[in-house]
């Protein structure tokens, strides 16, 4: 199965490991405490961190060298692991739930049967997968199932297994050479 890693306008096609990617919904907490003993929690609860093992030649691994010098200073990029689902809109309206109807700004991207997630921008811990049912062209799609939360105008619709903004966990990018291909792990978290 082709990925793709798009950074700065340019894309890297990788061929994924047998191990396939490993997406982990985390919940991340941090306290401050200031001077005067106030504590405040700060709470991240929809986000996703992933990681995947990926095979490459030694051409893509020279284009790799170009991202790691993006990534690694903590810019954004984003990652699809299929690299034709690459759809990613904004609501053009309220979508309740109980409904299946959810109007897009754009629809050009999808397809019956795709596979997408939904997130209230307003809230990180509102999101749900929904399947494609049918496309109203440039106006909106029909869920195979009614949405289990509301969302309004604005709130994020994407394939879902594509990543449009993430940030690098790696602290070093040293792919392994075995025979003419290189390996090597990618860790990324979801940028919000």
């Amino acid at each position: 199965m082709a990925i793709r890693i798009t950074y700065d306008s340019k894309t890297i096609d990788l061929l994924v490991g047998p191990a396939g990617i490993r997406p982990a919904f985390k919940q991340q907490r941090s306290q401050n405490r200031s001077a005067s003993g106030k504590t405040e929690t700060i709470s991240l609860h929809g986000i996703q961190e992933m990681a995947f093992e990926a095979y490459f030649d030694e051409d893509t691994y020279y284009d790799l060298i170009g991202w790691w010098s993006w990534a690694r200073q903590g810019k954004l990029w984003a990652f699809a692991l299929a690299s034709a689902n690459v759809g990613d809109t904004t609501l053009d309206g309220a979508a309740n739930s109980g409904q299946a109807v959810v109007p897009l700004t754009a629809t050009a991207a999808f397809a019956v049967d795709d596979v997408c997630f939904v997130r209230a921008e307003d809230s990180d811990d509102e999101f749900e997968i929904v399947e494609i049912g049918s496309i109203s062209a440039g106006v909106s799609i029909t869920a195979k199932q009614n949405l289990k939360f509301s969302y309004t105008s604005g709130d994020t619709f994407r394939h879902k297994d594509y990543w449009p903004e993430v940030v690098s966990l790696d602290d070093e990018f040293d792919p392994v050479k075995r025979g003419a291909y290189y390996k090597h792990t990618f860790k990324f978290a979801e940028n919000l």
